[in-house]
């Protein structure tokens, strides 16, 4: 009987090892600093304890913040565009429109945009003045805020739109339209970041009427425009960018500061630039691809 217990405790043993095994420890990790203030000049030491297979640390500065690590789009910043037009030769007036859609599937043909949503938004920017056959200067216009345009996790899409009318004579039809500039950035209270520009914003032609006339994209001044080769005929022309994420960001990182075999009591790190920063310590130990972590959380004021 006796016997029996034993084998049967020996036949228990390797599951209880097997369990135990595969199951990692909780890390028994603490960090503390010796002060919460420290002046810009200094290197913050971090006094750490315990044991932990690996530890990342993330700083709390701007792209290095624990609580942004899945973070895949932003609504801190404001989506803004300023353009420049000039106009030139002939007389028809209204022939250039900006629009833009966030529901175009990147078909880049006239049933592709026929397909798709387009809002009129000509209206908030300064367009180059359409007087007679007056040949204008290049008119910029303001830098406009228009993040209310902008629908989460969609793309957003900017057309340049010229239509004319049929004309009995070369100069009374539609006018030559040139686009030098063409700035969309993404503004937040800290940086200002460029998303497109006219040279890098994807241009594609689709012509809708009128085969013998289309938009030029070239790579000198002026970058993008519409010189009419026939004007007796209606016409209808668009120029469209490639889809703009305006509030998309990469995912805030952290580094390591640990590996396995790695020893460390203590960990310094120099801040740049003053602020209140929450910094970050992940704590992780693994076994089997089974983790366990834990988060450690502490306030530094740089000054």
């Amino acid at each position: 009987m006796n016997n029996l217990k034993y084998i049967t405790g020996l036949l228990l043993l390797p599951a209880i090892f097997s369990c135990k095994k595969n199951s990692p420890e909780e890390p028994t990790f603490s960090v503390a600093t010796a002060k919460t203030e420290y002046s810009v000049a200094d290197s913050v030491e971090f006094q750490i304890n315990g044991y932990a297979d690996v530890i990342g640390f993330y700083s709390g500065e701007s792209g290095k913040e624990y609580k942004h690590k899945d973070r895949l789009e932003s609504t801190d910043g404001k989506l803004h565009l300023n353009i420049s037009t000039q106009v030139l030769f002939a007389t028809q007036k209204n022939n250039l429109s900006l629009l833009y859609s966030t529901d175009f599937d990147s078909v880049y043909t006239v049933t592709g945009i026929q397909k798709a949503t387009w809002h009129d938004i000509t209206n908030r920017f300064t367009f180059a003045p359409d007087i007679g056959s007056t040949t204008s200067a290049v008119t910029p216009s303001a830098d406009v805020d228009i993040s209310d345009l902008v629908v989460s996790k969609k793309p957003i899409f900017f057309a340049f739109k010229y239509v004319a009318q049929a004309s009995a004579t070369a100069g009374t039809g539609g006018r030559t339209w040139r686009v030098p500039a063409f700035n969309l950035t993404n503004k937040t209270p800290i940086a200002t970041t460029t998303i497109a520009t006219v040279t890098s914003a994807g241009w594609i032609a689709i012509d809708v009427k009128n085969a013998a006339n289309k938009w030029v994209i070239q790579t000198a001044t002026p970058f993008l425009y519409f010189a009419p080769n026939s004007t007796l005929a209606e016409s209808e022309d668009w120029v469209v960018t490639k889809g703009k994420y305006p509030n998309k960001v990469n995912p805030d990182v952290g580094i390591g500061i640990k590996t396995y075999t790695d020893r460390i009591t203590n960990y310094k790190y120099k801040f740049n630039q003053p602020g209140t920063y929450t910094v970050t310590f992940i704590a992780t130990n693994g076994l089997n691809g089974n983790t366990k972590k834990v988060v450690k959380e502490l306030t530094v004021t740089i000054k």
